[in-house]
C-alpha cells in the first residue's frame, strides 16, 4: 500500500514538471518566432522597424546612410495612431543627423563653446504629438552623465533652455520634444540661453556676497562705535 502511494506520488509530480518544462518551452519559441517588429521601410540607405506596446509606438531607424541608430516613441492610442500616419512621411521625416553642418549649426558653433552634440531633424516644424527621441551619444558623453537639452531658434537666433537631468545610459540618452528643428545636449548650462533653470552655484555665490557685505557693514559700524 506504502508503495503504491510512493509510485503515484512520483507519477504527479512527473506529470507537473513535464507540463511546466511545455509551457516554458512554448513560450520562448513563441517569443523567438513571433517577432513584435513590423519593417515598414528597408532600402539600401535606411531601414525602419515599428514596434507597439500598450501605451506606446516606436519606429526604430537604421540610417545606413549617416551610420545612425536612434528611435521615436509616440503615445499609443487610436488618435494618435491615426495622427501619425496623416501628418508624419515616415521613410523621411523621421531622419535625423549628428553634428552636421549646416547654417543654424554654424551659429549654435558661434554662439556656444563647449563640448555638446547637435542633433538636426529633416522634418521642421511642429510634431504630431510629443515624441521621446532616444540617441546614441557615447562618442561625446559619459554613461551616468546628466545633460541639458536646448533648443536653438532660428527666428530670433538664441538658444532657449529645454530640459535638465537627461541621464545617459548605456551610451544613449532620452529626451522629448512636441516640434522638429536644431536642438543641442550638453552637461553644463548654456549662460548665454534663454529661460535657463536657477543654477545653485549662482545663489551661492550670490548668497556668499550679501553674506560678506553684512560682516562689511557690521564692522563698519563696530569701528564707529569704538571711536566714539
Amino acid at each position: 500500500m506504502k508503495k503504491n502511494w510512493l509510485i503515484g506520488s512520483v507519477l504527479i509530480i512527473v506529470c507537473v514538471l513535464s507540463t511546466v518544462i511545455t509551457i516554458i518551452f512554448k513560450n520562448k519559441f513563441n517569443e523567438q518566432t513571433n517577432d513584435p517588429k513590423e519593417t515598414l521601410v528597408a532600402n539600401s540607405g535606411t531601414k525602419i522597424m515599428k514596434t507597439k506596446g500598450d501605451s506606446y509606438i516606436s519606429y526604430i531607424v537604421e540610417d545606413y546612410e549617416r551610420n545612425l541608430t536612434y528611435t521615436w516613441s509616440f503615445p499609443n492610442d487610436d488618435l494618435n495612431t491615426s495622427s501619425l500616419k496623416d501628418d508624419l512621411y515616415i521613410d523621411l521625416n523621421l531622419r535625423l543627423s549628428i553634428d552636421a553642418i549646416t547654417n543654424n549649426t554654424k551659429k549654435i558653433n558661434d554662439i556656444v563653446d563647449q563640448n555638446k552634440l547637435i542633433v538636426t531633424f529633416d522634418h521642421h516644424g511642429q510634431l504630431p504629438q510629443t515624441a521621446t527621441v532616444r540617441i546614441n551619444v557615447q562618442d561625446k558623453f559619459a554613461d551616468h552623465e546628466k545633460l541639458y537639452l536646448y533648443y536653438y531658434n532660428a527666428e530670433n537666433q538664441k538658444i532657449e533652455y529645454v530640459d535638465k537631468g537627461l541621464t545617459v545610459k548605456d551610451g544613449y540618452v532620452e529626451f522629448q520634444i512636441d516640434h522638429c528643428s536644431d536642438y543641442f545636449l550638453t552637461a553644463t548650462i548654456v549662460q548665454e540661453a534663454i529661460n535657463n533653470p536657477k543654477n545653485i552655484n549662482y545663489i551661492i555665490i550670490i548668497l556668499g556676497i550679501i553674506v560678506i557685505l553684512l560682516i562689511a557693514i557690521t564692522l563698519k559700524q563696530n569701528s564707529k562705535g569704538n571711536k566714539k
